[in-house]
């Protein structure tokens, strides 16, 4: 038996030896047909296959294997040598078992196969076996049809399935190939040698790279042998297909063919057999509801074959096609983008619907229609004004403040109709508020209004940036105007409506008033009508529930704030300033100072002047507490010194907190304390307790540590009252009893305080503050309290914070080890964050959809996953899914 099985093993090994280059990939059942004839010694073997699907070497391997199991192979060298070998065989007898092989008897003379006809009955009670071969369905009919009756072992090579195509390409390029890899090789129809010459070619021009296993071309352009051989396939089509596939390519990579036929004046019917033809070469492929080139490269060499200034014709027909039958604006102005010509109104008012059709869900394609629109309409044209104010309005939306202004500035240089100038106007107003120009803002609003002919449609815009203008700028006239709105108005909710309310809940949260703040942000939020706001209300109602650290509630405000129909750049910009100071003020530092960066520096690069500061604040807290003195001290001298500060996302005490803990970080007590009685004097009696409940035990703290008794009992009167007046807020409750117990010494309300405080931080201070008071009087209760605090700055990741607490454990004689270090690499080095995202990666979510489970923001995702691909050591999300499956 088991010299049996060795025999079989070997000659199992025979067979797969020619596997390396590919070849005979996805040929087992036809090796094993073949293997059973010779096994047997007699019989016929038919082979049909088109070119290149490895028939002649098939029949080589066949032969090989056989000469060395003692068979003597007869073999024609090409159809003129067919005859005479046919010949040969008539008269002898053979020897022993022998193997006969025929190949391309497509192209064997009549006589040839009249001969092998009458030889084959002959030949059925000795050993031979007859291998014959043909290209399918091009000759040898009779003899294949005759052989068939006799009980011939039929074999048809067939194109190679996609498995087998990818472990194929696997052995061409010795990597796991990737979808684009793929779909490159899907334009062979699963041809085996039309497969190998696409790779060689691709690995002659150097263009597939392999990384950690994993195959993927280097470049999105064909090189020149690559490129020359798909040009060959496509040139090799009859014209009418060429010519098909030449307009299909301006509709894009996929076309419907009813959009081709009426481009070519045809019908579908009539395109019928070109499109066979296309999709039989393996350049058009089908899909469930249109046809698609097979890949983008095949594509974009079809389209290049077109002459640019018949492209440009083809594309401006699409779009009118499209136009005319009432199809989307959007996919027509895909097409009259290239197409549209200087003039040419139908096309240009195409660009325009299209544009505003995305205004704010694709603010950036908004903008690109627009302003082409803009470049393509003349001068003396009577849309030039109107489309002006289209473009400048996509410009802001898609946060191209400076262009917008510098358009609508140049165009009021000119003679405008009272409408359109207004109109223009109020966009420069708009992108001077944005700019943090508060006061010129405002002035332009109120010189609006004052008009007797405002377009009643643009009055109720001009006020709202009026108010948010003022509130910026004049907080008092802001809450004139505001409480006035909110006092006549009679009418449905509305966008005017919806920012009065919410000018007075800043005005009401930077008062100390955090419940009527809560109150009237809660009602702004509900009265917005449309998306045109950027979201404000939303988020300021984000904030307050922040503050008091209601976090669950400010996530998901953030989260529907997010999810909204809009993209304009501002209120994305909003969302990640206040999405970042909600994950600081949960502790969540990292996440924080990844948000916070990004808001800035599409900020700076957009012109948000208004929105650097906040970004900056929140990058001065997370630098504080991480131990980045210098980063801190420059982040708070760029808002303090050349950015305004205008509270309206974040109070003005906000950031004057901020400035006198950098100070004292900095510059010690002294300079803090001077800062704060002679900068900030108002500082204590703002709304600053309610926003940020920990500063008034850090506040207590500082002051009994300079000796101002004065200061600290204004702190703890301050933060009581707040809490005394607003009796629901736990948060202000637990800074009240914070405060409290650190300027009485009363340890059981700094006990109290370090359970009841709602963020991490908070309660490690006051676990802190306890193990501080009983350092003297009881010392296993002080290490105690100190060791929690200490566990839960690194929790948040407190490293400034965690050291002070280290430093004080030392003193007492407690030592303790430096943070248990997670792994460098592998799963036990991921964090609790970067598992959940890694499992939601192996579930197929996109970033898009794992940040609105998270509550995060898409980039925030995309820094977690860079993390979790270093310390996994990968590079895609291909091997995180594959890595995922092995651990489970």
């Amino acid at each position: 038996m088991q010299r049996v099985f060795s025999a079989a093993a070997e000659r199992k090994e025979k067979w797969v030896s020619g596997n390396r280059d590919g070849v005979f990939r996805g040929r087992e059942g036809e090796r094993e047909l073949l293997n059973g004839v010779l096994e047997a010694g007699t019989g016929v073997v038919l082979v049909d296959g088109a070119a290149g699907t490895g028939k002649t070497r098939l029949l080589a391997e066949a032969a090989a294997v056989a000469a060395r199991r003692g068979f003597d192979v007869a073999t024609a060298q090409d159809e003129l040598d067919q005859p005479f070998l046919l010949a040969r065989l008539a008269e002898r007898e053979p020897d022993g078992p022998t193997l006969v092989v025929l190949d391309d008897l497509h192209l064997a003379e009549p006589g040839t196969l009249a001969a092998l006809r009458s030889l084959l009955p002959a030949s059925t009670h000795e050993k031979v076996v007859w291998l014959l071969a043909r290209r399918c369905g091009e000759g040898a009919d009779r003899l294949f049809a005759a052989a068939a009756a006799r009980g011939a072992v039929r074999i048809e090579l067939r194109p190679l399935t996609d498995n087998v195509i990818a472990e194929l390409v696997a052995d061409l390029t010795g990597g796991i190939p990737d979808h684009d890899l793929r779909a490159l090789a899907s334009t062979a129809q699963g041809n085996p040698a039309a497969l190998i010459s696409l790779f060689t070619a691709l690995r002659e021009d150097d263009q597939v790279e392999v990384s950690a296993e994993h195959a993927s071309l280097r470049s999105d352009r064909l090189p020149r042998r690559t490129e020359a051989l798909l040009r060959d396939r496509v040139s090799s089509l009859s014209g009418k297909a060429r010519h098909l596939l030449q307009v299909a390519s301006v509709l894009g990579p996929r076309f419907e063919p009813g959009d081709v036929a009426e481009m070519l004046a045809s019908s579908t019917a009539i395109l019928l057999p070109a499109l066979d033809e296309v999709i039989g070469a393996g350049v058009v492929t089908s899909l469930d509801d249109r046809l698609a080139f097979r890949h983008e490269l095949v594509w974009r060499l079809v389209a290049d074959s077109v002459p640019p200034p018949v492209r440009r014709a083809l594309h401006r027909e699409a779009g009118e096609m499209l136009l005319g039958r009432g199809d989307s604006a959007v996919v027509a102005a895909q097409h009259l983008l290239h197409g549209a010509q200087r003039g040419d109104v139908r096309s240009i008012d195409g660009l325009v619907a299209a544009a505003k059709a995305v205004l704010w869900n694709a603010p950036d394609a908004a903008a690109e229609l627009a302003v082409r629109a803009l470049e393509l309409t003349d001068q003396a044209s009577g849309s030039l004004v109107h489309r002006t104010v289209i473009a400048v309005r996509a410009l802001i939306a898609a946060g191209k403040l400076t262009a917008a202004q510098a358009l609508a500035q140049d165009a009021l240089s000119r003679q405008v109709p009272p409408a359109p100038a207004a109109k223009l106007r109020h966009c420069v107003a708009m992108t001077t508020a944005l700019g943090a120009q508060h006061a010129e803002s405002a002035e332009i609003c109120e010189a609006l209004l004052d008009e007797p002919d405002l377009p009643p449609e643009l009055a109720p815009w001009v006020e709202i940036t009026r108010m948010m203008a003022l509130l910026g700028h004049d907080r008092q006239r802001a809450e004139e105007l505001a409480e006035t709105v909110v006092r006549t108005h009679t009418g449905l909710p509305d966008d005017v409506l919806a920012t009065a309310l919410a000018v007075l809940a800043a005005i009401a949260r930077d008062t100390g008033q955090p419940g009527a703040a809560l109150e009237l942000a809660r009602e702004a939020a509900q009265s917005v009508t449309s998306y045109d706001l950027c979201a404000y209300p939303q988020l300021l109602l984000a904030t307050l529930h922040s503050g008091l650290r209601e976090f669950a509630e400010a996530d998901s405000v953030v989260r529907r704030a997010r999810s909204g129909p809009s993209s304009a750049v501002t209120k994305e910009l909003m969302t990640s300033v206040v999405q970042a100071r909600i994950l600081l003020q949960a502790g969540r530092i990292e996440e924080a100072s990844v948000e916070a960066r990004n808001a800035l520096s599409v900020a700076e690069e957009t012109g948000h002047t208004a929105l650097v500061a906040p970004a900056l604040t929140v990058l001065a807290m997370v630098a504080i507490h991480t131990g980045d003195l210098p980063a801190a001290i420059e982040h708070v001298e760029r808002y303090r010194g050349q950015v305004p500060v205008d509270g309206i996302v974040f109070s003005r005490a906000y950031y004057q907190w901020a400035d006198v803990l950098v100070s004292h970080v900095g510059f010690g007590l002294d300079k803090a304390m001077a800062k704060l009685t002679d900068e900030y004097p108002g500082l204590v009696s703002s709304g600053l307790f309610a926003e940020e409940p920990r500063a008034a035990g850090w506040f207590v703290r500082r002051a009994v540590e300079a000796g101002d008794e004065r200061l600290a009992k204004a702190v703890v009167d301050r933060v009581e009252r707040l809490a005394e007046e607003n009796p629901g807020f736990r948060a202000v409750a637990a800074a009240a009893m914070h405060a409290r117990g650190l300027f009485d010494g009363d340890a059981t309300l700094l006990e109290l305080a370090s359970q009841q405080h709602r963020d991490l931080w908070a309660r490690a201070n006051a676990s802190e503050d306890l193990g501080v008071l009983l350092t003297t009087s009881e010392r296993a209760a002080s290490v105690k309290a100190l060791e929690n605090a200490l566990e839960l700055y690194r929790e948040i990741g407190a490293s400034r914070d965690s050291a002070r607490v280290l430093g004080r454990l030392r003193k007492l004689g407690r030592r303790r080890r430096a943070a248990p270090v997670r792994p460098a690499s592998g799963w036990s080095s991921l964090d609790d964050t970067e598992r959940a995202i890694a499992n939601l990666v192996a579930k197929g979510q996109t970033n898009r959809q794992i940040s609105t489970q998270l509550f995060m923001s898409p980039h925030t995702v995309n820094f977690h996953l860079r993390k979790i691909f270093r310390k996994l050591e990968i590079s895609s999300r291909v091997e995180l899914v594959m890595r995922s499956r092995d651990d489970q």
